[in-house]
């Protein structure tokens, strides 16, 4: 009966753990690039139930000439052992482009770039805005929505500093505003574009292509890290696989809050579930106390 409660119990700890996940992509269903957390659901190893083969039983045991010897282990089946949220699983699939026109918001589009066999298995690489974190450290982000701060460093909405294709952070100097600014399908930051006389290049925004998103880590809200630096597409023999970016849009989370809320009401009943399990098996363990009781 204890093993019922602690199956029950597990249930509810998954579900508490999925339910988490779902609130946090819900609280972020309008943070530009924010990518949705999927919760992996997985069961415990099953345990294998035999019974001890008696003198009685006339069934497939070892015999002994005429006799069945007793403590055959005989089958019974599987019993399974309850359930564990094994890990939250980040979707980098592409969020829908919302037109902003504001020069400085940029939307990643890599819908271009071709799957990859990995593990027996098609997996969609995902393309990524670099950024340099708090600790020196590179990110990578999908949140397109920045500005310049005042040293003139191109920073996302979170106050990371955007890297170049130098793998340096890009600084616009010159007092150069940002509506005087140009960036092209390939990244190219163009200034005074419309003045033949100033125009020039100030920068290239670097781009990386992570083959296997699912290894990323998630520092938190939009910005991932990998064990080792992802080279840029700009790299000496690098490539562009299929990626344009677009000026004036923002990329949208790819939450999808109808989906999102439907999956937190099922989840919640599935809570209620287990909570009756338990509340079951209390009841049931209150009665053979009072029955098994014995009066003074």
């Amino acid at each position: 009966m204890l093993r019922g409660l602690n199956t029950a119990a597990s249930g509810m700890f998954s579900l508490e753990r999925k339910q988490e996940a779902l609130a946090d992509n819900l609280a972020n269903a309008q943070t530009p690039g924010y990518k949705k957390d999927d919760t992996a659901l997985r069961a415990f190893p099953n345990l294998l139930l035999q019974r001890i083969q008696d003198f009685s039983n006339n069934g497939n045991g070892t015999a002994v000439g005429a006799m069945q010897l007793p403590g055959i282990g005989v089958p019974i089946g599987d019993l399974s052992t309850g359930v564990y949220a094994q890990e939250r699983i980040p979707s980098f699939t592409q969020g829908p482009l919302l037109q902003s026109d504001n020069p400085l918001d940029i939307a990643i589009n890599d819908q271009g770039i071709p799957t990859n066999l990995i593990n027996g298995r098609q997996v969609k690489p995902a393309a990524f805005f670099a950024v340099q974190l708090q600790d020196g450290t590179i990110g990578y982000t999908r949140n397109g929505k920045w500005d310049l701060d005042a040293q003139g460093h191109l920073v996302t909405s979170e106050g990371y500093r955007v890297i170049g294709a130098n793998h340096q952070p890009i600084q616009i100097t010159d007092s150069i505003r940002k509506e005087d600014l140009q960036i092209n399908s390939g990244g190219q930051l163009i200034a005074y574009p419309n003045d033949p006389t100033k125009t020039r290049n100030a920068g290239q925004i670097g781009l990386v292509v992570v083959q296997n998103p699912a290894e990323l880590l998630r520092l938190g809200g939009n910005v991932f890290q990998s064990e080792n630096p992802e080279p840029f597409i700009q790299d000496p023999g690098g490539t562009n696989p299929g990626i344009s970016l677009n000026q004036g849009f923002i990329e949208q989370s790819n939450v999808d809050t109808g989906q999102t809320m439907t999956e937190m009401m099922m989840t919640l009943k599935g809570y209620e579930a287990n909570q009756k399990v338990i509340s079951a098996y209390d009841t049931s363990l209150q009665q053979l106390y009072s029955v098994g009781k014995i009066n003074g």
